[in-house]
């Protein structure tokens, strides 16, 4: 089963935690079949967390899981942090295949976005 991970900071906000909830409901509904499972996890202050959402996956069957940083820059949680967890549930699911993608600030389109959105009453 092939899964998608929208893996985000989160927040002592719970509104905030939310559109990330509905964020991964929006990407599952254009996600064409792409992926038989789209969820979310956090990284700090707010469940589930990575760990568990991973083991959550395994369990309902993800033998292939992308994991995408909903983060804007290349800090220590792009560079180091989740690179480890995902390194760490690699040595404990060795028959599940896990591919970290690009974080969304990487993108390409990101300055045009923000023009987009600037120019928005």
């Amino acid at each position: 089963m092939n899964t998608l991970i929208i893996l985000a900071h989160g927040s002592r906000r719970q509104e905030s935690n939310a559109e990330i909830a509905s964020l991964a409901k929006q990407v599952e509904k254009c996600s064409d079949n792409e992926y038989d499972i789209t969820a979310y996890a956090f990284l700090e202050l707010a469940e589930p967390d990575l760990t568990q959402c991973i083991e959550n996956m395994i369990t309902y069957g993800a033998s292939d899981i992308t994991i995408f940083p909903y983060f804007l820059n290349s800090g220590n949680h792009v560079t180091c942090d989740i690179p480890a967890l995902i390194k760490e549930a690699n040595a404990q699911y060795p028959d599940c295949r896990f591919r970290l993608s690009s974080f969304i600030g990487k993108h390409k389109d990101i300055p045009n976005l923000i023009l987009e959105l600037a120019n928005l009453e």
